[in-house]
C-alpha cells in the first residue's frame, strides 16, 4: 500500500502543474504511471530511513508520513522533469531531517509502535556439539 496517492498530490500542486511536470507525451493529462513511479521512490526511500525502528512497510499511514510521501514525490516530478524543484528542494530536506529525528528517536509516530526489541542474540539462540576429538596431541604423543 502507497503512503500517499494521486489525489494527495492533487491536493498540493495543482493538477495544471502536475500536467505540465509529467505530461511528456504532449496528451493534456497527467502522466499517471510517472506519478506512480515518483510514490514508490518516495515510499521506497522513506521505508528505508525507519526500517531501524518501524516495521515496513506501514499498515497504518499516519498522516506525518502521508506528507512526507507527498513532498518527496512531488520533489522526484521536478527532478524528473529537469526543472528547478524551488521550494521543494527545502520541503524535501526538511522530510529527510524529520526521518533522521525519527531514526535517533528525538520524533516519533503517533499509533505506530517500534519494532519490538530482540530479547536474544543470534548467539544466544545458536548452539553446537560435537563428538570428542579423534585426536589431538595427547593421543598423538609418542608416535
Amino acid at each position: 500500500m502507497a503512503y500517499s496517492t494521486q489525489s494527495d498530490i492533487v491536493q498540493r500542486l495543482e493538477e495544471a502543474t502536475l500536467i505540465q511536470l509529467t505530461d511528456v507525451n504532449e496528451t493534456g493529462q497527467v502522466d499517471s504511471a510517472i506519478v506512480a513511479s515518483a510514490i514508490e521512490g518516495a515510499d521506497a526511500l522513506i521505508n528505508s530511513l525507519i526500517s531501524p525502528i518501524y516495521l515496513v512497510p506501514l499498515a497504518n499511514v499516519p498522516k506525518v508520513i502521508r506528507e512526507h510521501s507527498v513532498t518527496i514525490a512531488v520533489y522526484r516530478i521536478h527532478l524528473f522533469r529537469s526543472v528547478d524543484p524551488g521550494v521543494w528542494k527545502q520541503a524535501y530536506e526538511s522530510a529527510i531531517e524529520f526521518f533522521q529525528r525519527l531514526v535517533e528517536g528525538k520524533a516519533t509516530l503517533e499509533g505506530i509502535a517500534p519494532k519490538p526489541e530482540l530479547s536474544a542474540t543470534l548467539l544466544d539462540i545458536a548452539g553446537f556439539s560435537s563428538e570428542d576429538r579423534k585426536f589431538s596431541r595427547k593421543k598423538l604423543e609418542g608416535w
